[in-house]
């Protein structure tokens, strides 16, 4: 999806998710935070060109993540999401 400046969820809750991967597909640092509302410099940070966040087994969490960057435009975030049963 599409982050812009103000923050939105980006990847709804889902109780099966099994695992996800966040990468950043843009030119700008994106902060991705557990939670309904992103903030800059908060959370977790997404550096340019590839930074990303893996959610797994290990770290697993099922609520919604939203996403904001302090750039110009927007910038892309590229989700995979697999559910559990289904992976």
């Amino acid at each position: 999806p599409a982050v812009t400046t103000t923050s939105k969820v980006v990847l709804l809750a889902n109780r099966n998710r099994s695992y996800a991967l966040l990468v950043n597909d843009s030119d700008a640092v994106i902060f991705i935070w557990k939670g309904k509302i992103a903030t800059l410099n908060r959370g977790i940070r997404l550096n340019a060109a590839g930074g990303s966040y893996e959610i797994n087994s290990t770290n697993l969490y099922k609520g919604e993540i939203a996403a904001i960057h302090g750039d110009v435009g927007d910038k892309i975030l590229l989700i995979s999401e697999d559910e559990a049963g289904y992976s």
